[in-house]
C-alpha cells in the first residue's frame, strides 16, 4: 500500500542519521558528488569516470503546502540530457520511482526526475523537532532561514550523489 510505504518513510531518523547515510554515499562516490556511467568500461576508457551534473529547481506545491524538489540531469562534457533511467541510476533504490519519480516540470519543459512531496511537511517537522531539543536536551529554536538548508540535507539522504554546501554545522538530538 503506498500510503503505508510513505508513512513509514524515515520519520524516526534524526539529522545525524541522514547527514551519515549522505555521506556513506558521498564516500562511496570517491568523494565527488558523480555517478559513473555503466558505458565508460565498455568503452575502453577504464580509468575515467563520466559526470554527471544536476539542475535544482524549487517550487511550491500548493496541495500539500511544501517545497516540491525537481532535478535536471545532463553529462558533463557535452551536457546532453540525461534519460530518465539514467537520473534514477543517481538515486537510492529504497525512493527511485516511489518517492522519486519522473513528471513534467510545472515551468520547465521536459520531464524532471521530482521529489513527492506528500510526507515533506511531516519529516521536516520531525526533523525541527529533533533540532530543537538540541544536542544537550535544551529547547532551542532553529533560524528560519536555516529551513532551506535543512531540507536540502532532507533531499540529500535520498539523491546522496547530489553534493550541497555542507559548511552549516547542525546539530540534533537523537532521542526519540
Amino acid at each position: 500500500d503506498e500510503e503505508d510505504e510513505y508513512a513509514d518513510m524515515d520519520m524516526d531518523m534524526d539529522m545525524a542519521e541522514f547527514e551519515d547515510e549522505a555521506a556513506a554515499a558521498y564516500d562511496e562516490a570517491g568523494g565527488a558528488a558523480v555517478a559513473a556511467s555503466p558505458q565508460s568500461a565498455a568503452d575502453g576508457e577504464d580509468n575515467l569516470l563520466k559526470v554527471r551534473t544536476y539542475d535544482i529547481s524549487i517550487t511550491y506545491d500548493n496541495y500539500y503546502r511544501t517545497p516540491r524538489v525537481w532535478l535536471s540531469g545532463y553529462t558533463a562534457s557535452d551536457r546532453s540530457p540525461l534519460t530518465g533511467d539514467q537520473m534514477m541510476e543517481d538515486v537510492m533504490s529504497d525512493y527511485a520511482n516511489r518517492t522519486v519519480t519522473m513528471e513534467r516540470h510545472p515551468h520547465v519543459e521536459g520531464l524532471h526526475a521530482s521529489v513527492h512531496p506528500c510526507q515533506h511537511g511531516a519529516v521536516m517537522k520531525n526533523i525541527v523537532r529533533n533540532l530543537m531539543k538540541g544536542v544537550e536536551g535544551e529547547e532551542k529554536e532553529p533560524p528560519v532561514e536555516s529551513y532551506l538548508f535543512i531540507f536540502l540535507k532532507f533531499v540529500s539522504s535520498m539523491i546522496p550523489t547530489i553534493n550541497y554546501d555542507f559548511t552549516m554545522d547542525v546539530s540534533a538530538s537523537t532521542a526519540k
